[in-house]
């Protein structure tokens, strides 16, 4: 496992700056990660049908805050559908929260799935890592004015408070998933 400290200051923020964002989007990725074992790449479609209003997004973050990850998954899967999430041509995931931030002509936008996606590492081996409490799945990506975008992935995660409004991310793997030429497709 490993831990990340992020300040997902859009998903614990309502603010957003310049474009609002417009659904339905369609994204296509490359998705890969490496680990010490081995290599591992697939095409990643993300498809937004809602971007999450701010009353989600407020009853999310209060259930975060106080309640912790049990009380964010109650509350992230009873939120709207916000759209799906296809990996490798696989099973269609469906994402609960989709928020967008633009600043200075830059897209971010973060994703997170009611279920998990993939879990990357743990293995068949004598004594396999847990994976009780990877619940989730998040995506992280940023989007330019022009030319494809990046990302992140972390297939199976979990989400904690880190006490000063940001949120930490528990990854199941030891590695982010890398995404790369990240494109809108066309409407």
């Amino acid at each position: 496992m490993r831990s990340i400290a992020v300040l997902l200051t859009i998903l614990l923020a309502g603010a957003t700056s310049g474009l609002v964002a417009q659904a339905p989007e369609v994204f296509t990725a490359a998705a890969q990660v490496k680990s010490a074992t081995g290599a591992m790449s697939g095409a990643l479609e993300v498809r937004i049908t809602r971007y999450t209003p701010d009353f989600d997004r407020t009853a999310m973050e209060t259930a975060l805050r106080q309640g912790g990850y049990p009380a964010f998954l109650n509350a992230l899967r009873n939120a709207p559908v916000s759209g799906q999430l296809v990996l490798a041509g696989g099973t269609a995931h469906t994402i609960r929260y989709a928020r967008e931030t633009t600043e200075a002509g830059r897209r971010t936008i973060v994703l997170v799935t009611e279920s998990p996606v993939l879990f990357i590492g743990g293995g068949v081996t004598a004594d396999p890592r847990s994976r009780v409490g990877y619940e989730l799945a998040v995506v992280e990506i940023q989007l330019g004015p022009s030319g494809p975008g990046s990302g992140t992935m972390a297939a199976a995660a979990r989400v904690r408070p880190d006490g000063k409004g940001g949120v930490i991310l528990d990854d199941y793997a030891e590695q982010l998933i890398t995404l790369s030429a990240v494109a809108r497709k066309p409407s």
